[in-house]
């Protein structure tokens, strides 16, 4: 696992780090390596991308000079969609701006041990439960198969057959779609149509009739799920904003 302390004031970055490691100790059986960087300025970060790092977790302050937190980020999400970024500021009001970086959580400085802990303790368990997101199938041409979850835009059945759906490829393997949509529900999946089981993350708007996708792609949407598919979108939204 990959770690990132991003702050121009060395004391917070000193501080943050001291943290982690000291939780890190109590948990290495369960969490196990875990690496730790630590940078004084968004350029730094960034530069540390172009030349290969990949973070999991990314603790970034706000008010920084030059290239502020919001910059950063906006770069970060350009390099890396899956960084989980947490963002560390001692002004509130920056809060309502930060949501278009797709944020983990938020924490107010100055930060204490046992602030630091509740949210760090969150974003370990998260990371991990990531790790684990693979749907397993079987295909006569290749056998048994496992990709990620947050791969999957959606699923999609036809005569028997389901076809997944990611940005890059096209599976496609016999089974019905309750039996895709037992197992992808937990990961936020919902079923819009007797024919279509869609992955959340990727939804940009529903419609009366329709789900449109970030890809643009419209997918029909039945009358009778219109409320569950809206309202399920909309816990979904409001989970991912806290």
């Amino acid at each position: 696992m990959q770690i990132a302390f991003c702050d121009d004031e060395k004391a917070y970055v000193d501080l943050m780090a001291g943290y982690a490691r000291k939780f890190l100790s109590a948990n290495e059986n369960v969490i196990g390596n875990v690496n730790i960087d630590k940078y004084s300025s968004g350029e730094e970060l960034l530069e540390a991308y172009r030349q290969g790092k990949c973070y999991d977790l990314i603790y970034l302050d706000i008010r920084m000079k030059e290239l502020n937190g919001f910059e950063t980020a906006k770069e970060i999400r350009l390099l890396d969609s899956k960084a989980m970024i947490i963002f560390v500021t001692s002004l509130g009001d920056y809060i309502l701006n930060c949501f278009e970086y797709r944020p983990f959580w938020f924490i107010i400085k100055p930060v204490s041990e046992e602030k630091f802990g509740y949210v760090f303790n969150r974003a370990m368990m998260e990371i991990i439960n990531t790790r684990t997101r693979k749907y397993s199938f079987y295909t006569k041409e290749y056998g048994s198969l496992y990709i990620d979850v947050d791969r999957i835009i959606y699923l999609e059945s036809v005569l028997r057959k389901i076809n997944i759906y990611t940005a890059m490829e096209q599976y496609t393997y016999y089974a019905s779609l309750s039996e895709a949509e037992e197992k992808l529900k937990k990961y936020d999946f919902v079923r819009i149509h007797k024919g279509y089981l869609v992955n959340m993350a990727y939804i940009q708007r529903i419609n009366k009739n329709n789900v449109v996708l970030k890809n643009n792609i419209a997918l029909p949407l039945s009358e009778r799920r219109y409320k569950h598919v809206f309202d399920s979108f909309t816990s979904y939204l409001a989970r991912c904003s806290i």
